[in-house]
């Protein structure tokens, strides 16, 4: 494309380390350039991980309001101000919201605000078929976009490291999200204790305070972007627990595929997105009940191979499905279209 034909995206996003943001729209801007598609991030001083008040938050948004004006499509990363609605219909058309949790269920005004803000938008993306089901009430133009991986920045584990002496359960995530692993946490102990060449290893911003498993079996690791890939060569097999409810079914499965990604085979809930995932090949076994964890854990532990069969049809089922690459022109396409449809 020449530059007269290049779309000028600006992109409102959520902070500077939230996932969402890295994952639904930061990773892509680069990738975008081929298709003549310049995005401008728009990084609010005080994000959603800030513990100031709402209204400075809301205040902080304004200057992208105006610096935003000049841009073709406006690419909104969930609302502006979490749990409320606030100037999403004044930023320009087109506008498209891009949406990977229930955001609707987020306090306090949840509820009311996000049919508001998706009557305002002229399409939404949504990271799963549940997502897109309940935004598809108050929005015409819906896309499904599952959440992508880089799949030149998660890769499999160097074959070295498959012949580990121990075997290490792995799980990543915020601190807040140490409640799915209680559920499961005395097979967890159960499986340590039976296994001593066993671990339990974590990436999170903060260490969990298991009530059962002494801490010298747990290996903790704090998250940062740039070790994010190397810290998943460590683990054994991925984990992903969750319980089966309305907040649960939004998640679009990150933690499986970036599992899936490094070649790792997972466990994890077939919960929402994650049964889909686990429909495409045998990369993952979806237990539901403590017993049925705690032979998931002892099958891989005593099949290597298997292990090394799983994570080998998880990294295909990334690189055919839910790799930046495939999703790069995906976005293009919808951007194109959403540019073309509102200038008829």
């Amino acid at each position: 494309m020449t530059a007269q034909s290049t779309i000028q995206i600006a992109a409102l996003t959520g902070g500077l380390n939230t996932a969402s943001t890295r994952f639904r729209v930061r990773q892509y801007i680069q990738p975008l350039r081929s298709f003549g598609i310049e995005v401008t991030e728009y990084i609010p001083r005080w994000g959603e991980s800030c513990g100031l008040p709402s209204p400075f938050k809301m205040a902080s948004r304004i200057p992208a309001l105006f610096q935003s004006r000049q841009a073709d499509l406006i690419w909104l990363s969930r609302e502006l101000v979490q749990g409320y609605a606030t100037f999403e219909r004044l930023v320009k058309r087109p506008r498209i919201l891009d949406v990977d949790d229930a955001i609707w269920l987020r306090p306090p005004l949840g509820r009311l605000g996000q049919p508001w803000i998706a009557r305002g938008m002229d399409a939404v993306i949504a990271g799963n078929d549940y997502l897109a089901d309940y935004y598809s009430r108050y929005c015409r133009t819906i896309f499904v976009v599952p959440t992508g991986i880089d799949t030149q920045r998660f890769t499999p584990k160097p074959p070295d490291a498959l012949t580990g002496e121990l075997f290490v359960i792995g799980w990543t995530g915020l601190r807040s999200n140490y409640k799915y692993l209680r559920p499961i946490e005395p097979v967890l102990k159960r499986f340590l204790d039976r296994h001593p060449d066993s671990r339990l290893m974590l990436i999170s911003n903060e260490p969990w305070k298991s009530d059962l498993i002494s801490p010298d079996r747990i290996d903790f690791y704090f998250w940062n972007p740039t070790d994010e890939s190397r810290l998943l060569h460590r683990m054994s097999v991925g984990l992903m627990p969750l319980p089966d409810d309305p907040w649960t079914r939004g998640k679009c499965s990150f933690k499986m595929l970036q599992y899936m990604a490094c070649g790792l085979p997972a466990v994890v809930s077939p919960v929402g997105m994650n049964k889909q995932v686990l429909a495409k090949g045998p990369a993952a076994l979806g237990p539901q009940t403590p017993d049925e964890w705690e032979e998931a854990l002892e099958t891989l532990y005593q099949n290597p191979s298997l292990c090394r069969s799983m994570g080998q049809t998880g990294r295909q089922i990334i690189e055919e499905f839910f790799s930046v690459e495939i999703l790069t022109k995906r976005l293009a396409e919808i951007f194109q279209l959403v540019l073309g449809s509102t200038k008829q």
